[in-house]
């Protein structure tokens, strides 16, 4: 239990937010060239290659929901991510989609935006009537007494 509640600091802390994988870059796959390899490229060689190189590795796209968080149990840690955002891939689906599958996806959708929605709800709504509460302000006097009174 313990070093779960250092790996919730851990991942809390400002510092170790930006601590992710750094993204690929042609430099770094152009280091792993032999040192021979590298001498004997031209300038022209070279720059072609780190364009090559550039186009090859995929570039990530803005999310409108990128939430990622770990759940640790006793067994095993496991991760869950959601991101949602517009589908830029180039190629097509290799198979194509069924409309089953589709309506599917589309049910998950809207279940898991109402699911949220309530969630968001209630949270707000538990908030204001504890504020409501701890601030002494009594919307309908005399209606509810409590228990014991």
């Amino acid at each position: 239990m313990k070093a779960y509640f250092q790996n919730l600091r851990w991942l809390s802390t400002s510092e170790n937010a930006a601590v992710r994988r750094p993204l690929p870059t042609p430099a770094t796959y152009l280091t792993q060239i032999d040192p021979d390899v590298q001498a004997s490229l031209t300038t022209q060689q070279w720059a072609e290659l780190e364009r090559i190189i550039d186009l090859a590795i995929p570039k990530p796209a803005p999310k409108l929901v990128d939430l990622r968080f770990e759940v640790d149990l006793l067994i095993s840690r496991y991760f869950i991510v959601l991101m949602v955002g517009k589908d830029r891939r180039r190629a097509p689906r290799s198979a194509p989609v069924s409309r089953f599958t589709q309506f599917g996806n589309w049910m998950a959708a809207v279940i898991l935006l109402l699911g949220f929605n309530l969630a968001i709800s209630t949270s707000v709504l538990m908030a204001a009537y504890l504020i409501k509460s701890a601030l002494g302000i009594d919307l309908l006097p005399g209606h509810f007494r409590g228990f014991g009174n």
